[in-house]
């Protein structure tokens, strides 16, 4: 344990962001290191919520954000995380009370995920006043284990729903994803909406963004996009995250994101991609059961935390 009078707290400043997303992805459930670092640059650039850290002797030792999510536009987000050294010195309540007061002027509720395999972290937000909403459950897929097959289910797989999936060029078509992930919402759980004036920066450049896109009947324009799934890599080497996956409400069940899911998987290998992983709220059982047909494993999920706002 370090001697906790040499710690000093302050606003995250620009040269903290590298150090600052570091210490924040110890409690990323998504392992997309890209969303911290533009939260964290927003917030020290003064365009939207607020970030702090804890220094101890010129190193960063605790960090601490309060941001939006662009698909949760109605709460903010919240994030503690201490380095291992730091721990049991009263770091992280220092750091959470400093976000509490930022939160007394907040309107929204606030929120925070948390990896499920993190139980002292679950504790501690629940000492803060957060308490459990939902759960999301983890899956992963071993592609290389799959090598040769990949090419031919996707065929396969978008032939069966009578769709085309091709890759979004995201410098032209920014807007037709926006507006198809809007129409994927209604229905979904947690909550989940898009706010598209925030969410043109939710999307890494290296994401793979897929659209899935059939006739439809009457409206004579040409395919309609009716879905899309968009995946980005992780920290970890090799491995890639599912970021989203959503059907418009009218074209579900019909194979639509089995195709999505089953060529992303393709695309993923042929970037190098070893796995894939993805989170799911556990009360969609359709997913789910997507996810246990194509032989995906168990793997960390996250909880859903919430404070409530003073009555």
């Amino acid at each position: 344990m370090l001697d906790p009078s040499g710690l000093v707290f302050r606003p995250l400043l620009h040269d903290d962001i590298g150090s600052a997303t570091d210490l924040l992805m110890l409690g990323s459930p998504s392992g997309v290191r890209y969303h911290l670092a533009v939260q964290l640059a927003a917030a020290e650039a003064g365009e939207r919520g607020c970030a702090f850290v804890a220094e101890w002797e010129g190193s960063i030792v605790g960090s601490a954000l309060l941001s939006d999510d662009p698909l949760l536009p109605g709460l903010v987000s919240t994030l503690v995380a201490v380095a291992e050294p730091a721990r049991k010195s009263g770091v992280g309540s220092a750091l959470a009370d400093l976000l509490g007061e930022q939160l007394q002027h907040e309107a929204l509720p606030a929120y925070c995920k948390l990896p499920d395999d993190q139980f002292e972290g679950r504790r501690f937000a629940e000492r803060r006043g957060f308490v459990l909403c939902g759960h999301s459950l983890g899956w992963s897929l071993d592609l290389t284990a799959r090598d040769g097959t990949l090419e031919r289910a996707a065929r396969e797989a978008a032939r069966s729903a009578d769709v085309r999936i091709r890759q979004a060029d995201m410098r032209k078509e920014l807007d037709t994803v926006l507006e198809c992930a809007l129409r994927c919402m209604p229905g979904m759980p947690s909550e989940q909406h898009v706010a598209p004036e925030k969410a043109r920066k939710y999307l890494p450049d290296d994401a793979i963004v897929l659209l899935a896109e059939r006739e439809v009947p009457g409206q004579g324009q040409g395919p309609r996009a009716i879905g899309l799934t968009a995946l980005s890599p992780r920290i970890e080497t090799a491995a890639w995250y599912t970021l989203f996956t959503g059907v418009a409400p009218a074209h579900r069940r019909s194979g639509v994101a089995r195709a999505l899911k089953t060529e992303s998987f393709l695309r993923a290998r042929h970037a190098r991609a070893q796995s894939v992983v993805t989170h799911n709220h556990d009360t969609n059982d359709a997913i789910i059961g997507l996810n246990t047909s194509f032989g995906m494993q168990p793997a960390p999920g996250y909880w859903d935390l919430r404070q409530p706002r003073p009555a």
